[in-house]
């Protein structure tokens, strides 16, 4: 009993809590980019487009950033526990864990909220700033959860690390063990980021894996639209996958302001004013393009209304894109 009331009176001592405290902060400011990054840039850079071809492909990445937050955490209970000598500390590990997961948190959530802001060529306001403060404060009670989430979850992974090194190889082993577990999450958190998009990879050259739904590819950006100069719109068709259903045969479908302008002939029969060249319009060819110039395409102050239609093999017909150039 009195051992336990002498290491409550240690936890509160100077000597402990600024160690306490700056491994803490430093785990949770590591981590917290780590998350970012694994959650938010990497599966772009492992899956690629793959992650279109198949629904199966995508709640497997679904549930591949699940595990890796949950990894990512526990590593961030993790680290400081395994930077202090061992002990019955369990108390302290419990707070340094609590203290890196909010770190953990406010460090995700401003790299977020500047990447959101900054993360495009326009121009940040005041009226962008005055927005992310506001939603940042409508949703504050989300906040609060997902922050306390996070900080359980890495003070699960501080005690679980301080039980397992002591129960399994004894408190002068500890040190030793605990930086062995370390080590092995570090490396599992790798192999869940690398392995299922090998795998998946694998599976679709090997035609072990069938695409379920081809045309939903082109829910993304298979097309761009460029504006070139104030009279012209130039539309790019960019890649076609190998496992598409499109129908190269047949030129896409193209509309301005509710006007078929695929080629120089629909022009031409919908009076709008403009021209095409290629006079055939876009065709189904991976970067095939083709311009529409002319009065009826001119910028004087209001977008023009720009939708383009996909063509299968079996008749079915699917509009692309849809939006205000």
């Amino acid at each position: 009993m009195n051992q336990n009331v002498e290491n409550r009176r240690q936890l509160y001592t100077p000597g402990i809590v600024m160690p306490l405290l700056r491994s803490s902060l430093i785990a949770g400011l590591i981590c917290g980019g780590l998350l970012v990054f694994l959650t938010s840039y990497a599966p772009g850079l492992c899956w690629g487009d793959i992650i279109l071809y198949s629904r199966l492909i995508e709640d497997i990445s679904t549930f591949q950033g699940l595990m890796l937050v949950i990894l990512i955490l526990l590593l961030t209970g993790m680290f400081p526990a395994a930077l202090r000598r061992c002990g019955d500390c369990r108390a302290q590990n419990v707070l340094s864990g609590g203290i890196s997961g909010f770190m953990a948190f406010f460090v995700s959530c401003f790299l977020v909220t500047v990447t959101s802001l900054f993360g495009h060529r326009t121009p940040v306001g005041f009226q962008d700033l005055l927005d992310a403060i506001c939603l940042l404060a409508g949703n504050c009670l989300i906040i609060l959860a997902y922050a306390l989430f996070m900080a359980v979850i890495a003070a699960i992974g501080a005690v679980s690390l301080t039980f397992i090194s002591v129960k399994t190889t004894g408190c002068k082993e500890g040190d030793r063990s605990s930086r062995l577990i370390l080590g092995s999450m570090a490396v599992l958190i790798v192999a869940v980021t690398i392995l299922p998009p090998l795998c998946a990879h694998a599976m679709l050259d090997s035609g072990a894996m069938d695409v379920e739904d081809p045309w939903y590819f082109f829910l993304e950006t298979a097309v761009s639209v460029e504006r070139t100069a104030p009279d012209t719109l130039v539309i790019t068709f960019d890649v076609i996958p190998t496992t598409s259903v499109l129908d190269t045969r047949m030129p896409f479908s193209v509309f301005m302001n509710g006007a078929d302008v695929s080629n120089a002939s629909a022009c031409a029969a919908s009076d709008f004013a403009a021209t095409v060249e290629p006079a055939g319009g876009l065709t189904a060819v991976e970067g095939s393009q083709a311009a529409w110039q002319g009065a009826g395409v001119m910028n004087n102050g209001s977008a023009v209304d720009v939708a383009i239609m996909v063509h299968g093999k079996d008749g079915t017909n699917l509009v692309i894109l849809n939006g205000m150039y």
